[in-house]
């Protein structure tokens, strides 16, 4: 499908009837039917047809039909966040006794339920290093049910052979989830290769303004079903009606925003990767990427996620650094119309990421929609102060 028509069109003109240029919001939690047997039925197909807004609400559909076609699948679940859409698509897959073999160093959420909870309920992982997919293949055991991915992975983004891991899991009877935020649905088709679910946090280039927190999986019928009759309506971790509306109204912009974040993240990249303060860039697109055959294989664009080591490990230079950006503001977040750096030494101290081993001089960076050249400038200034 014309990615236009999913933008702009899919699922719009039902049940809306081509009556307003912008889906309305149905900000309610309840539907009232005329008849008795008009609301069994509702209740007995709850996962399409709206009862209460814990399931179905129809400008929540509307957006899961934009983003399963985007993605390339049946379906997609929007979540309340990025980690509720995770936890759903892992638990959904595990019980008690399985195995799962996830890439090192996920997004620290999906990493703290794997390692952390499930291992309270005898879900046994391991964690290997996210470039190596042979290792990744090696330690698949009888009891192992699930094999997670993220590709690029967080922070340093190394990539994952999607297409060798798919092929040998279904051979063994083996469930995939693909974290695909980084890359998003208009650079990486996860689908095409074989994934069984693909899960987002889409509060970053989905959502795109720093306004709404949100988190989305997508996948077949036959899963889709299943998590939306167990995890999905157990746990309850909804996205509001009006939130949903954000989100379609932010997809209007999606392709345009993508490509100026990409061209200015190059232009950012291409300095930062000749600057002699800069001990090492972390970039798919960068010169010194290790896994350009995966890039050629799997990424159809770059987008504004980079990460920098400081040519320093003096921790006050480095928080000299990221107080004179000026541009770059200081946050955790990605994806939206700002640029940000998120310094790793700020995870030392945090109740989640708890690394001490963290390397003190590496700074992600979040290129975002303003001029390439500002944002040079910014790096420019802040890098005098490296010595």
């Amino acid at each position: 499908m014309n990615i236009d028509d999913i933008l702009f069109h899919l699922g719009e003109s039902t049940p809306f009837g081509g009556t307003s240029a912008s889906p309305p919001i149905y900000q309610t939690s309840n539907f009232i039917f005329p008849t008795l047997d008009q609301m069994k039925t509702a209740l007995q197909h709850e996962d399409h047809i709206p009862f209460y807004t814990r399931g179905a609400n129809p400008t929540v559909q509307v957006l899961q039909e934009k983003i399963a076609a985007l993605e390339e699948t049946e379906h997609s679940l929007i979540f309340a966040s990025g980690s509720a859409a995770i936890t759903a698509a892992i638990i959904s897959q595990v019980k008690a006794g399985d195995h799962i073999v996830c890439i090192s160093n996920p997004y620290s959420w999906t990493k703290k339920l794997i390692e952390g909870i499930l291992a309270k309920f005898s879900v046994a992982s391991d964690f290997v290093e996210a470039s190596d997919t042979e290792a990744i293949l090696a330690h698949v055991r009888e009891n192992t049910r699930l094999i997670y991915l993220e590709s690029p992975n967080s922070w340093t983004y190394e990539m994952q052979d999607i297409e060798v891991i798919t092929t040998f899991a279904k051979q063994q009877g083996i469930r995939t989830i693909l974290d695909n935020s980084c890359a998003s649905p208009l650079y990486q088709k996860p689908a095409r290769y074989g994934v069984d679910i693909i899960v987002h946090s889409s509060t970053k280039y989905l959502s795109g303004h720093a306004d709404v927190v949100s988190g989305v999986l997508c996948t077949s019928s036959d899963i889709y079903l299943s998590i939306f009759k167990n995890e999905y309506m157990t746990f309850g971790a909804i996205i509001s009606p009006l939130e949903a509306w954000l989100m379609i109204r932010s997809l209007r912009s999606l392709e345009l925003r993508m490509e100026k974040v990409s061209k200015n993240a190059l232009e950012v990249a291409r300095f930062l990767e000749k600057h002699p303060k800069i001990a090492h860039l972390f970039y798919t697109h960068s010169e010194s990427f290790a896994q350009p055959e995966l890039v050629e294989k799997y990424l159809s664009g770059n987008g504004g996620l980079m990460t920098i080591d400081l040519k320093t490990n003096n921790a006050h230079q480095v928080e000299q650094f990221c107080n004179t950006l000026k541009r770059f503001k200081l946050g955790c977040s990605w994806g939206g119309f700002e640029s940000l750096a998120f310094p790793a030494i700020t995870t030392m101290s945090s109740l989640n990421y708890n690394k001490p081993d963290t390397a003190i001089n590496r700074i992600r960076l979040y290129v975002g929609l303003e001029d390439s050249g500002l944002l040079i400038d910014d790096l420019t200034n802040a890098l005098e102060i490296i010595d």
